[in-house]
């Protein structure tokens, strides 16, 4: 899977960085609708910089996948595949 910079905006909340509610895609201020799931990685070795993603579904009805680096604080997303 593929990854882009992506601009986020979230609902501020206990836990950084908190759930994202829009996505800027190419210019365009996309809603976030749903996420459908939430996860983060977790490794042994823990010099390793963990990533949290999001599976969401955005009001453009395309679904994508939202990672968060904790090691340079940015968001990334995946291509979104149209929903049916």
């Amino acid at each position: 899977m593929r990854f882009k910079h992506a601009k986020v905006r979230t609902l501020d909340g206990h836990a950084y960085p908190g759930r994202p509610v829009r996505i800027e895609i190419d210019g365009e201020d996309v809603a976030v609708d749903t996420i459908v799931e939430h996860w983060k990685e977790a490794y042994v070795d823990s010099s390793f910089y963990p990533q949290e993603y999001y599976r969401v579904q955005a009001s453009d009805r395309r679904s994508y996948v939202l990672r968060y680096s904790t090691l340079f604080k940015s968001w990334w997303i995946s291509e979104g595949r149209v929903i049916s």
